[in-house]
């Protein structure tokens, strides 16, 4: 860059010859001189170079930049006058520069290689933390601050390497000692990066190798491993070091030139970082947000480079300005040794890229790489909007490939038939196929789409990376699902496969009819996706979800695309009878149809979309689907008539439509059951049976009296409903059983019979029923009239204990004479009440054998005593065998027993099932003996025989000694009475052996 400005003033410019002649083309020094050589570390010029120096003359940075002369080409015309140097000193100057450049070029190439070297080792070193980040759980001490670190020194690298290549293809030359610097810096840059490679290594040798190597990590911090640590500050040395060459070339150059491209090691790292406690913080850093393109040269370096954490601004770098850029005019001279000096650049005030906060490097999503038959063309002008903002041009291209088809009547039935025709779309071609084959690329296409980043989805496509990211993760699925228009663009751009799945068997269009996104729906099937391929573990098509879903546009696009209205899944289910509902439109259902839905196909449990339809409550449907050749006929599962009897709107659509109701025997019945009148009606004017059977049993009369519907009981006794006509019951027995006694009279006047079948009284007892058997006794009939089972109203009223009943029906002329279930008598043994009651109207008590037992065994002596002063006998057996004395024994009733023997004057020595002593003896031995002294005080003999045995043959069966000694002193012993046996009671005792029972027998003998 020359002085030859204008900018000096008058005194000085006749000066400037013989500084021209004499000197080199430098400014006046200021005491307050900036020296960038210094800044950069340069060695301190000598006396005899001091006059190539590059310096700044101002007191600071920020007094230059408010003190600087005004730029050349904004000074007024008039200010801008050429002064031609002289000859002589021109050639020998230019002589000079020209060995200075031939040397300084190799140097600055040697130097641009180096830092492109050393840049590819720090984003290898990153993209092995990525690594390490997600195989470990926890991450260690320092980690996370090393890896943003490793991020800071990648990015000032990556802006060194931009600006060196930009001064390449411009041809720019360097000073020779600044490249001998920064050479320098990077040779020690390389050292720290190959230590921290090792270090790096090291731990993830540990975490590969399981728990063996984990356990020799532990091992090893035993002795204080502070080597994450040591690189943490050695790292940061070395950026601090690069940083101020990074930002000369940002000032030099201007933000709007520095082209720098992020590796992958970088983004991997940025993005596992982000996962963490450890991410990054998005302030300002060494890039501005100039432009939005970028383009690599020829002599651009090899190695991947990318972008830094999707849609996010680069790393923080908040004690490092951002310096505003060149003017325009000036950021095309050369970058020679003379253009270091600082007065001749000048910066106007309030520019307005003095706040522009840095952003990452992207091609132009909206013009990538496009392969359309012609030259690839790139957009280069300056994209100033942020890259947390899309514009509204992002979504314009899949627009433009969906507003045909959004154009049409997609929410009517019309149909319309298209073809696919996918060779004829836009197809991308990626510039370069060097991140092909790049590892964990795949994974940074699927974050990109998620994060919705248009621009780094599109460098990375641009430089090879495969749309399909394979199985584990569909980038497609991924940009449909947030229904992200411009990623679907394109992926599907750079030949996404529109037919691919995910590992859960999910296909694109598929994802797309999950979230409604009609708009990606659209650029599938343009692209080629197959509207009838089943995926996913149940093997849904697209058509299927859509339908499914209610999703009329979304249905009528795969149907006009060839979608099959047809489709069955594996469980059986066709899309018709899938998608009605309560809610389902009807146009949608008119559309499957108009597309050659069957309508009379059967799912996997065998139902028919009729059916669906009218249990979904759809009369409108049911309408559409009868027109369209519905058979209302088919049993689908069952015969249609039996849901539509829920449903009366539907019931009269499918009679009108020849629906036979012989078919379905008993659907009078079960409109009658579900309480549907209207539906009864309908059924009664198309001619159905009122009185016609369901299962063969339930008859619609009968069904209305158990559910209390007196409506549906007038309407069919006004329709022919025959009151005799039984179901499980007869009506007039239903009526008493289920306490509808209001319904009674209404029958019999109908023609109901309450004498066939008989016990409609014993059955008003039996149910509790005290108005019907008022009523039915009323109307005359027999309050003796026995049931088919032979019980009277009588017996089953004392059998329940109901004594409202029993006065009921004695007073009505009820027979107690005449058996029921058993006697009355018999019967009312249990119940004194009743029994009072029967005895004041049984004439003759005596004639009922064993009633004075019975009453002893019910426990009940209000009964004894009743039937005693009823004039029964107190020695009255039952059977023949049973007396009262021997069962009150026999039964402990101790109470009765001693009524019986002290008030009733029982027979003590009278025999029932056995002799009453014996009887004691062998129920009372134990326990209640007082009954066995009882017996001995009233004259009970143990000595009497009954039936081969006697009181004394059971004391010695009984082994008691004592009751042995006790019945021989009260009645002595009759050593001559034998046992059935032909044995004498002192035989049976030395049979035993029982000496003590012989001496007892002996001393006491009669």
């Amino acid at each position: 860059m020359n002085y030859q400005s204008s900018d000096w003033p008058p005194r000085d410019r006749f000066g400037r010859g013989d500084m021209i002649r004499d000197g080199p083309l430098i400014p006046p020094k200021d005491p307050f001189a900036f020296d960038l050589k210094e800044a950069l570390d340069l060695p301190p010029p000598s006396r005899a170079s001091s006059a190539s120096a590059s310096t700044i003359s101002a007191p600071s940075l920020r007094r230059y930049l408010e003190a600087a002369p005004q730029p050349l080409m904004n000074r007024p015309p008039q200010q801008a006058q050429h002064y031609p140097p002289a000859p002589g000193s021109l050639a020998r100057f230019a002589s000079h520069r020209g060995v200075n450049m031939s040397n300084t070029s190799k140097a600055q190439a040697q130097c641009h290689q180096l830092c492109t070297v050393v840049a590819a080792a720090c984003d290898q070193v990153a993209e092995k933390m990525s690594e390490y980040i997600t195989l470990v759980k926890h991450l260690p001490q320092g980690f996370g601050n090393l890896g943003n670190d490793v991020l800071d020194t990648c990015q000032v690298l990556f802006f060194i390497e931009a600006g060196l290549g930009e001064a390449s293809r411009n041809n720019q030359a360097l000073p020779l000692d600044m490249i001998t610097v920064l050479e320098k810096k990077f040779r020690a840059a390389q050292i720290d990066f190959r230590a921290l490679d090792h270090v790096i290594s090291k731990q993830l040798e540990y975490e590969r190798k399981g728990a063996m190597g984990r356990m020799r990590r532990g091992f090893g911090k035993m002795f204080g491993d502070n080597s994450l640590e040591r690189m943490t500050i050695t790292l940061a040395k070395t950026r601090e070091d690069l940083k101020i060459s990074a930002l000369m070339f940002q000032w030099k150059l201007g933000a709007d030139r520095m082209e720098s491209e992020l590796g992958i090691g970088y983004i991997g790292l940025a993005t596992a970082l982000d996962g963490t406690q450890f991410r990054r913080n998005r302030t300002a850093s060494l890039a501005s947000e100039g432009k939005a393109s970028s383009y690599r040269g020829p002599g651009s370096v090899r190695q991947h480079r990318s972008i830094e954490d999707h849609r996010v601004h680069m790393t923080d770098q908040p004690h490092l300005p951002v310096l505003p850029p060149l003017p325009q005019t000036e950021r095309t001279h050369g970058f020679a040794t003379e253009s270091v000096s600082g007065e001749s650049i000048g910066y106007g005030q309030g520019t307005e890229y003095s706040h522009h906060s840095p952003t990452t490097r992207y091609t132009q999503s909206s013009n990538g790489s496009f392969y359309d038959g012609h030259h690839t063309k790139r957009s280069t002008a300056p994209d100033r909007m942020s890259t947390f903002e899309e514009t509204s041009e992002t979504s314009s291209a899949l627009d433009g490939i969906v507003s045909d088809i959004k154009s049409l009547e997609l929410e009517s039935a019309k149909v319309l038939h298209l073809e696919s025709e996918p060779y004829s779309m836009p197809r991308g071609k990626p510039r370069s196929m060097v991140d092909a084959d790049r590892p964990n690329v795949s994974q940074i296409l699927v974050s990109a789409v998620r994060a919705g980043d248009h621009k780094l989805v599109t460098q990375l496509l641009d430089r090879g990376v495969s749309p399909n990211t394979g199985l584990e993760v569909n980038a497609l699925n991924e940009a449909l699902l947030s229904q992200d228009a411009e990623c679907v663009r394109l992926l599907l751009l750079y030949g996404a496969d529109p037919n691919s799945t995910d590992k859960d068997g999910v296909s694109p269009l598929v994802a797309a009819a999950e979230k409604s996104y009609l708009d990606g729906a659209i650029a599938l099937l343009k692209y080629g996706a197959d509207p009838n391929m089943s995926v996913g573990p149940e093997m849904d098509s697209p058509l299927s979800v859509a339908a499914v879903a209610n999703n009329v546009r979304f249905t009528h696009l795969l149907l006009m695309y060839g979608g099959n209205p047809n489709w069955t899944g594996t469980t059986g289910n066709t899309i018709l009878i899938s998608c009605i509902n309560k809610k389902t439109p009807k146009t949608l259902v008119d559309m499957l149809l108009a597309y050659g839905a069957r309508p009379n196909e059967k799912d996997g449990e065998g139902k028919i979309a009729l059916f669906k339809a009218i249990t979904s409550s759809r009369v409108d449907i049911v309408k559409s689907l009868v027109e369209h050749g519905a058979n209302v006929n088919l049993p689908g599962p069952k015969h249609m008539l039996w849901p539509a009897t829920f449903e009366p709107a539907c019931l009269q659509v499918i009679l009108a439509h020849k629906a036979d109701y012989k078919k379905a025997p008993g659907i009078m019945e079960l409109a009658t059951s579900t309480n549907n009148i209207e539906s009864i009606r309908i059924l009664l004017k198309a001619g159905v049976d009122p009185n016609a059977k369901k299962d063969g049993v339930y008859t619609p009369l009968c069904t209305s009296i158990r559910d209390n519907r007196k409506d549906i009981f007038d309407l069919l006794l006004r329709s022919g409903a025959d009151p005799n006509v039984p179901a499980s019951e007869y009506p007039c027995f239903k009526c008493v059983t289920h306490h509808r006694e209001q319904f009674l009279p209404a029958l019999v006047a109908a023609g109901g019979n309450l004498h066939s079948p008989k016990g409609i009284l014993e059955t008003a007892v039996t149910s509790k029923n005290g108005p019907a058997l008022k009523w039915l006794l009323e109307q005359g009939l027999d309050p003796n009239e026995k049931t088919p089972k032979g019980f009277t109203p009588l017996t089953s009223a004392i059998r329940d204990n109901h004594i409202g009943f029993v006065d009921t029906l004695l007073a009505r002329g009820a027979n107690p004479n005449i058996r029921g279930q058993d006697w009355p008598v018999c019967m009312a043994v249990r119940n004194p009440e009743i029994l009072s009651r029967i005895l004041a109207v049984l004439p003759e008590p005596r004639a009922f054998k064993g009633v004075m037992e019975m009453a002893v065994v019910a426990n009940q002596l209000e009964s004894v005593k009743l039937l005693l002063a009823a004039g029964v006998s107190v020695e009255d057996k039952n059977g023949g065998v049973f007396s009262p004395l021997t069962s009150a024994i026999r039964e402990h009733r101790k109470d009765i027993v001693t009524f019986l023997i002290n008030e009733a004057h029982a027979d003590v020595n009278a025999p029932g099932e056995h002799l009453p002593i014996v009887k004691a003896l062998r129920r009372c031995a134990t326990e209640h003996t007082d009954i066995i002294d009882m017996l001995l005080d009233k004259g009970a003999d143990p000595n009497k025989v009954y039936r081969g045995w006697n009181g004394i043959m059971q004391a010695l069966e009984n082994g008691d000694a004592e009751m042995l000694l006790k019945l021989a002193k009260k009645s002595g012993v009759n050593l001559d009475v034998k046992d059935e046996l032909g044995r004498t009671v002192t035989e049976i005792a030395i049979s035993r052996r029982w000496e003590e029972a012989v001496e007892i027998l002996l001393a006491n003998a009669a």
